[in-house]
């Protein structure tokens, strides 16, 4: 039986950055993990055209975000950035018209210092404005701002306040997230300055790396919040490292998390099993919830964790997590559920299996999970 501890008291965050964008976490693809630098104008517009096939893109992935090595290796006579002419021979902004007359959204990526990480590719730093009209005169919708090569002893919060006024006065509204890997702890600095800030080191691909994402993340859910949220790192879902029950984990917790939901795997050759994790309809909308607060772990016991997160319309999605090498056997009392709304009965649905059952305030939710697999419902008053 699982005792479920008290909720702690929430600490207050800083204002979020004010450009009406992001009011809950923001969905779509990235091309990183998919090409990383061997990204070109087919491999995007494939995903681009892939996101309406397959239906995601009704459900809320709207951003096609290019990363890091669209860039030609220098400006331009006049100092502007540029696509590299090989990849992307049609060129940046006719690649943002192509992914717009999709009904999608534009991103791109730059980084912080003077060139992108680990390749010799020219970032922003010393043209934040000039970058940032750059992006809105191609229809950019998102831009990823990297903290790479910038020299020892900056201060990010410094470099990010410049970035955030650039894209203010672009001309466009441009959600802007701050992508340093944890760097000074940017949930207590970043909220002004971008829409998603990184939290943590890459997931790189492997349940391991989930997890320590995950764990970063657990304490930071006073953060968080409508245009400002916490980022764990893209979805590894569909790497073919993952087995189907750890991705399934992988993609429920992120939803606890109200973490950016952004598919980091090429969707055209994804297994059908794996799309549909990502396709969760009823997962996503936790994760979208328009009350905007982050679920917590309230409880850790036998290798088996307990997450709460309050939803709007009197709405409350429980998970547990198995953490161990062997199936479990889980028990949650709803009585021992904080915020739980009182009630006479309640209505509880598992977000994976369909299985709806009501139970009355004395009830329990059960479940037999798998090895690094969950069980997470969402549950209403009757």
């Amino acid at each position: 039986m699982l005792a479920i501890l008290a909720l702690a008291s929430s600490a207050t965050p800083a204002a979020a950055l004010q450009n009406g964008l992001a009011r809950t976490p923001p969905m779509g693809w990235n091309s990183w993990y998919t090409a990383h630098c061997r990204v070109t104008e087919e491999i995007v517009l494939r995903n681009a055209q892939a996101l309406v096939d397959t239906g995601m893109a009704k459900l809320g992935y709207s951003y096609v975000n290019v990363d890091g090595c669209w860039e030609a290796k220098r400006r331009d006579a006049k100092g502007r950035l540029r696509g590299d002419r090989k990849r992307f021979p049609s060129g940046m902004a006719a690649l943002g018209r192509s992914i717009h007359s999709l009904g999608l959204r534009y991103g791109i990526y730059t980084s912080a210092g003077p060139t992108i990480c680990s390749h010799a590719r020219p970032g922003s730093q010393g043209h934040y404005g000039r970058d940032m009209k750059t992006f809105a005169a191609w229809g950019v919708d998102y831009v990823k701002v990297d903290w790479c090569a910038v020299p020892h002893g900056t201060d990010p919060a410094q470099v990010y306040a410049a970035v955030a006024r650039a894209a203010a006065r672009s001309g466009r509204r441009m959600l802007v997230t701050v992508s340093t890997p944890g760097v000074h702890k940017p949930w207590r600095w970043a909220p002004p300055y971008g829409n998603t800030w990184r939290i943590s080191a890459d997931a790189d691909g492997t349940w391991k790396g989930v997890l320590a994402a995950l764990d970063v993340d657990a304490p930071l859910f006073p953060y968080a919040g409508p245009a400002g949220w916490n980022d764990p790192d893209i979805l590894q879902v569909g790497d073919r490292v993952l087995t189907r029950a750890e991705e399934r984990s992988h993609f429920s917790l992120w939803s606890m998390l109200a973490a950016p939901l952004l598919a980091g795997y090429d969707l055209p050759s994804m297994s059908a099993g794996s799309l549909a994790v990502l396709q969760n309809a009823a997962v996503i909308a936790v994760d979208q919830d328009r009350r905007g607060r982050q679920g917590r772990r309230v409880r850790t016991r036998h290798h088996l964790e307990t997450w709460v997160r309050p939803l709007s319309h009197h709405g409350t999605a429980v998970l547990v997590l198995n953490r161990s090498g062997d199936t479990r056997s889980a028990k949650v009392r709803l009585s021992r559920v904080p915020g739980l709304p009182v009630a006479a009965g309640y209505e509880a649905r598992e977000l994976w299996t369909g299985e709806t059952v009501t139970l009355g305030p004395g009830g329990a939710l059960r479940a037999r999970i798998p090895r690094h697999g969950v069980a997470m419902w969402r549950i209403r008053p009757a």
